[in-house]
């Protein structure tokens, strides 16, 4: 497969309140959830860390490896600069909108603030098989470096932490093959 934004109806990465239900297949309906934009060509990273003890033996040899905790993160940057693009990078109460006479002004403010949790869906597709990355709750603690020029568009780089749901999980990926059975 290829790794492809699926956004042809809503954006490839959304995000809603925590406590939604995890979906189903990667074709259910997201109801309620923000649309967070185009984001830049390199995509969508996944990084799973596992920290690990090693258990060996008199003489040294691994025995048995023991998780000790995880930490999974997914990373992008969003290519559109507007009001939800701004609200994930800076945290949703450091965006204000209002409009003046000038035009609609959108103000971000950065400092030491948290950013909130939320649950969190990625859209992926090659032809008709769709992948959907969902964690049922994720806060952005990384607001990446912002570079503005003349030649290139304005990213905004965030790094999305994952904590665990009910069941220890962090991280959902859902495939769907879009292979109708009896249709």
């Amino acid at each position: 497969m290829v790794g492809a934004a699926d956004q042809e109806t809503t954006g490839a990465i959304l995000n809603h309140d925590v406590g939604q239900t995890k979906p189903a297949n990667a074709l259910d309906v997201l109801s309620g959830y923000k649309d967070s934009g185009y984001i830049s060509s390199d995509g969508l990273t996944l990084t799973p860390e596992y920290n690990t003890t090693d258990i060996t033996e008199w003489n040294g040899a691994l025995v048995r490896r023991i998780i000790e905790s995880f930490n999974g993160t997914l990373s992008w940057a969003h290519l559109e600069t507007d009001e939800e693009s701004l609200r994930i990078w800076a945290g949703d109460v450091n965006v204000e909108e209002a409009t003046a006479e000038v035009g609609k002004t959108i103000t971000a403010a950065l400092g030491a603030h948290e950013h909130p949790h939320r649950a969190w869906a990625f859209r992926i597709k090659d032809g008709e098989r769709r992948i959907l990355i969902w964690v049922p709750d994720g806060q952005v603690t990384d607001a990446g470096e912002v570079t503005f020029t003349k030649s290139g568009a304005i990213t905004w780089p965030v790094t999305l932490s994952t904590y665990p749901d009910d069941a220890g999980n962090c991280i959902y990926i859902i495939l769907t093959d879009g292979t109708v059975v009896g249709g």
